[in-house]
Order: structure tokens, then sequence, then C-alpha cells
């Protein structure tokens, strides 16, 4: 979160509301959310769902009742509830929110590497392609979790497990082995500083989306009530 805009401004507020509940229901609370990722990429989204159920939580309290008994007693039935009416988004509107920072540590890292005596240059195709690895990443986690959460709920727990399963060879397949074919096809590379520069566009152009997209959504689905007028 490098610039303020409507998506951290509601995160920070969620942050700090959800330390007034409880153990039980901030347990809650989290597991939702997590689970809200595998169904939608828009960050927003999730920390407006997020407000909703940490007020919900704090009437709940009040009433001496918990976050899970007031939604059925079942997160899984509700998040499947939740799905059709979630703007699924991009794989973009998930990075972006964290993007930006983990460019610039990497430029950090490439500047010292350039620095150094006897730098070497970088494979190319692992330098344009890692941006996207996890992006494609993310589509297939984000299908897996969606299957998981229907086969728990009809098959039980264990193909649920079996799911998972194959979702973590998916993940090797995508993030180690082909990547490592492309390295072996195309040994160009391209120099710490050239990598550089291509790191601070992607930090630039995330920021410019975050802010950009989040704000748009804002004003679409707004957070905070409009204030009244006379």
């Amino acid at each position: 979160m490098l610039f303020k805009n409507q998506y951290t401004i509601l995160k920070k507020a969620n942050d700090l509301s959800v330390q007034t509940l409880n153990a039980d229901n901030r347990a809650t609370v989290k597991d939702i959310c997590d689970r809200l990722r595998g169904m939608t990429w828009n960050q927003y989204e999730i920390e407006r769902i997020r407000k909703d159920l940490i007020d919900i939580s704090a009437r709940c309290e009040l009433e001496g009742r918990t976050l899970q008994e007031e939604i059925g007693g079942d997160p899984d039935v509700f998040l499947l509830e939740l799905a059709p009416d979630l703007p699924r988004g991009t794989p973009l509107d998930d990075v972006c929110i964290w993007y930006p920072r983990f460019f610039l540590y990497m430029i950090a890292l490439n500047v010292l590497g350039a620095l150094m005596p006897n730098s070497q240059d970088l494979n190319l195709v692992r330098v344009l392609t890692a941006p996207f690895q996890l992006m494609l990443w993310l589509l297939v986690w984000a299908w897996f979790q969606r299957c998981a959460l229907k086969i728990k709920i009809r098959y039980g727990l264990w193909p649920q497990v079996l799911c998972y399963v194959v979702m973590l060879g998916c993940f090797v397949l995508s993030c180690f082995f082909l990547p490592a074919y492309g390295i072996q096809r195309f040994p160009a590379t391209i120099s710490c500083w050239g990598a550089c520069a291509y790191q601070l566009l992607w930090a630039i152009g995330c920021q410019f989306w975050q802010n950009f997209h989040y704000n748009r959504c804002a004003a679409r689905h707004p957070w905070q009530e409009a204030p009244h007028t006379t």
C-alpha cells in the first residue's frame, strides 16, 4: 500500500474495527475472507464484505450470539450463496495491491546485483514471465477453490483433499516445470538494469491500476454512507 485510495482506507478501517470483536468472531471473519479470495480477485469487494461481517458480528455480540450462528452455522454454504453476486475481476486486481512494493524490493536487489563485481545478466524468460506466473497460478487456484468447496458440501472432506492434491500438482507444473522448460529453450539474457526498468514499469502500472480501479469500484459501490443534506 504505497498510496492511499478507497481500498486502502477501507482496509485500514476494517483492521481497526475487527480488533474490537471477540476471538471467535474474529476467527470466523478471517476464515470467510480468506476463502473469498478463491471466489473473487476484487479485494475492494472482499473488504466491503468484511466490513459487513464486522458490523454483523458486533451486533451479534450485543445479543449474545456469534457470527457463525448468524450465517446459519455453515460458512461453506454461506460462501456459495455469496458467490453468484460477487464480481470476479481479474488476477491483476489481486496482485496490484502488493506488486508495487514487491517489485520495488526486487529493483533494490537487482541494483545491488548490478553494482557487485563480476555481476551476471539475468535470464530473459524468467524476468519477463515472473509477473505472469503468479497471475496464472491465481486463475488455477481460484478454479480449484470453488470446485473444492462444492465437492466438500456434496461429497465430504476426503474428496476435497484429493482436489487439493491435484491443485498442488498443477501448482508444481505451472510454477516450476513450465518455466524451467522455457528457460532451457530460450537462454537469452537481460542486464540487471534492464530488469530494473521492466520491474519499475510493473510497479508503476500496478499502483496506477490499484488507485484507478478500486476508486472506481468505490464510486459504484460505496462503503461509506453518503452524508445527509438538509
